[in-house]
């Protein structure tokens, strides 16, 4: 791959002086342009020679309004991002839609260090290439233009910045920055390897040679010019296939809505299963293991009271309660998995969602709020988001609370006649029940489609408040017995 592109390429400084203003015109027109229509771009640089590398992408910034973009040099995790999921401290810097984002070095070169830190490695394994490109291909059906650009250089133009003679070309640039490049050169099918697997047509690589620093700033400015432009001119994206796959109405319908639990049987059942989640939260913080539940019901389902009820004898130390309401203008500016990326729990904590991503296929879908092709497209995003938590040392707790209508009914008036529940009740809830059939379709189609092996869901009968409550934790419990033996 790398023999084949033609590293001796000059440019004269003439020609570029007189080629480059257009170029930076056109870019920040081009900046604007992007911002005014809302799309993210991602812009990636990898290559050899760190010092040009950082010439070159420095051209590529000043033409840009600096209100504009962001840009983040990336080398080895944190402490925080370092016990976090691989891709999830680049999800974190993801632009906000209208924003660009430069990445000097990204998750191809952490991915490939990680790689050989863990000894001699001859390609990448698949299901990390398979998280890189379902990474890209999320942000890209979203809406986000995605750019790669390697700079390749020949070792016979490698400049070392760590001499004595080249101290200014050092400043700013790190040792274990240098030490990987040294690696990679050792190891070139490994790099070709993964540009090869992850040239996908919705984020492709351009491989820029980089001798002349002269010509790569002109491609490179070409190059991102070119993406954005057509990504500008871009159709939406079509409607994915529908699956034939028939809903599960049997996995809600067949849930009993009428078992009772006494109110003297409650307290003491209560009290042991209680016991039992403390033992549960200790064992995952000693494990080192997430524990991510989510909630998810008919309104007036009783999730509020349930989750009170998990949690009410933990060390509030280890968990976290997520309410999850309407984006706020940050969140609804990115892609929505965004906003529940941020909010995962550390190793051996817990993270409990009231309500979750599941409102993109539920009222986002039953409102309107999201085109056909986007809720469509999220069961396989959400299934992917699922199973990236469970190869993290995540366990996935999916909880349906079910109520019949008339159950609901009741709750709603009882909101409305005391003073005390009046907040929880909105003309929003009584909106959501006269679409009851609309929603119930969305729930079917939903459970059918998300309820995996790594994620299944519960499906709890929820008009008895005392035996949702017990059903809740037994099933919490449960699982992370599964996963914990």
């Amino acid at each position: 791959m790398f023999g084949a592109v033609e590293t001796s390429a000059r440019m004269g400084k003439g020609e570029h002086r007189k080629l480059m203003p257009e170029l930076k015109l056109r870019i920040g027109e081009l900046q604007r342009q992007v911002r005014d229509a809302g799309i993210p771009v991602i812009v990636v640089f990898e290559g050899w020679d760190a010092a040009s590398m950082a010439s070159t992408i420095n051209q590529a910034l000043l033409p840009l309004d600096p209100r504009g973009f962001s840009y983040y040099n990336i080398g080895a995790p944190d402490g925080v991002e370092g016990q976090m999921p691989f891709m999830w401290r680049f999800w974190m810097r993801t632009p906000w839609k209208g924003q660009l984002a430069v990445f000097d070095r990204s998750w191809y070169s952490r991915a490939l260090a990680e790689c050989l830190e863990e000894g001699k490695c001859k390609a990448l394994p698949s299901d990390v290439i398979d998280e890189i490109n379902r990474f890209e291909k999320v942000l890209s059906d979203d809406g986000a233009i995605v750019v790669k650009l390697f700079l390749h250089t020949s070792r016979s133009e490698e400049r070392h910045p760590r001499s004595e003679t080249n101290e200014l070309e050092a400043c700013g640039l790190l040792q274990d920055d240098l030490d990987l490049v040294k690696r990679l050169r050792k190891n070139l099918p490994l790099v070709e390897d993964i540009i090869e697997r992850t040239d996908q047509t919705y984020a492709p690589w351009t491989i820029v040679g980089s001798d002349d620093g002269e010509y790569a700033e002109v491609k490179v400015l070409r190059t991102i010019i070119a993406a954005i432009s057509n990504g500008l001119d871009r159709p939406p994206p079509a409607l994915p296939e529908r699956n034939a796959r028939p809903p599960l109405r049997s996995v809600r319908e067949g849930a009993d809505l009428d078992i009772k639990v006494p109110d003297d049987e409650y307290k003491g059942r209560l009290d042991k299963l209680q016991a039992k989640m403390r033992r549960v939260q200790c064992d995952l913080f000693r494990e080192r293991k997430r524990l991510v539940v989510v909630f998810e019901g008919r309104d007036a389902s009783g999730k509020g009271g349930n989750i009170n009820r998990v949690t009410q004898t933990l060390n509030p130390r280890t968990y976290r309660v997520v309410p999850t309401s309407a984006p706020d203008d940050m969140e609804i500016s990115h892609h929505y998995l965004w906003r529940f990326h941020r909010r995962l729990p550390l190793p051996g904590h817990i993270a409990i969602f009231d309500r979750s991503w599941y409102g993109r296929v539920l009222v986002e879908r039953v409102n309107g709020l999201t085109p056909e092709s986007a809720w469509r497209r999220a069961y396989g995003e959400i299934n992917d988001f699922e199973r990236m938590l469970v190869g993290n040392d995540s366990i996935v707790v999916k909880l349906w609370l079910e109520v019949d209508k008339s159950t609901q009914l009741r709750r709603f008036i009882d909101r409305v006649d005391d003073p005390r529940k009046t907040w929880k009740i909105s003309q929003d809830d009584w909106e959501a029940r006269e679409k009851w059939d609309r929603y119930t379709e969305a729930i079917d189609e939903m459970l059918s489609r998300t309820s995996t092996d790594q994620a299944p869901w519960t499906v709890i009968g929820s008009n008895d408040k005392n035996h949702s409550r017990l059903k809740t934790l037994a099933s919490i419990i449960e699982r992370c017995g599964e996963e914990l033996r």
